[in-house]
């Protein structure tokens, strides 16, 4: 059985994972000129993104510290 700790490590390298998937498919968006490339590529990068504010969501529910400072960062700007 997981720990409460191990969990947030584990939903945090999650998290991580999904904006390295996110710079790599845009990069490979960037280095083409195939539309066809751009757009399938395109709808991947996007669902990484949908995944990446899933995780966020659920970090924040877990963390309360966390999204303290998601409402703090929010409200500065």
């Amino acid at each position: 059985m997981s720990n409460f700790s191990e969990d947030l490590e584990n939903l945090r390298e999650d998290l991580k994972d999904e904006l390295m998937a996110i710079n790599n498919y845009q990069r490979h968006i960037d280095g083409t000129d195939n539309h066809d490339i751009q757009t399938a590529l395109g709808h991947i990068r996007d669902e990484e993104k949908e995944h990446f504010a899933e995780l966020v969501k659920l970090i924040r529910s877990l963390d309360p510290t966390e999204d303290e400072k998601f409402i703090k960062e929010e409200q500065e700007d």
